[in-house]
């Protein structure tokens, strides 16, 4: 078999696109298709496919923190427990996934604290209507 071939499963993806198609995409032929796009459009998408959390990114950090403390508790403790020569690195690694944990979990309260404030400060600024109408 020669190395340099294409497998068989990926020569229809290798395939290039028909100049008709290209045509009617709105591309010139033989040239890529290069769209503009719209930054605002862009992070509409990307809350739409992440369900918004890229806007609160301490809520995922935050179960990383939570399993980071309880690996580190857990691998300090039994390094800790077992002396040796081969232990000195465990404890570190140890140790250091312990402190990273930690390290995770202040930084997702500091990032909760500001979007707090953030929208604290949001809720100030907007005027609260006496009456609201009927839906």
């Amino acid at each position: 078999s020669d190395p340099g071939a294409i497998p068989a499963g990926l020569q229809a993806a290798a395939r290039p696109v028909p100049e008709t198609v290209n045509r009617r995409r709105g591309g010139k032929a033989g040239l890529p298709l290069a769209t503009a796009t719209d930054s605002t459009a862009t992070l509409n998408k990307l809350a739409l496919a992440t369900g918004g959390t890229e806007k609160s990114w301490y809520r995922c950090i935050f179960p990383f923190g939570i399993v980071s403390v309880v690996v580190g508790v857990a691998a300090t403790c039994i390094t800790f427990t077992i002396n040796g020569p081969q232990m000195d690195i465990a404890k570190v690694v140890s140790v250091a996934t312990l402190i990273f944990g930690v390290g995770l979990l202040v930084a997702a309260y500091v990032c909760w604290r500001a979007k707090r404030e953030r929208q604290r400060k949001r809720q100030r600024q907007e005027p609260v209507p006496l009456e609201q109408g009927a839906l």
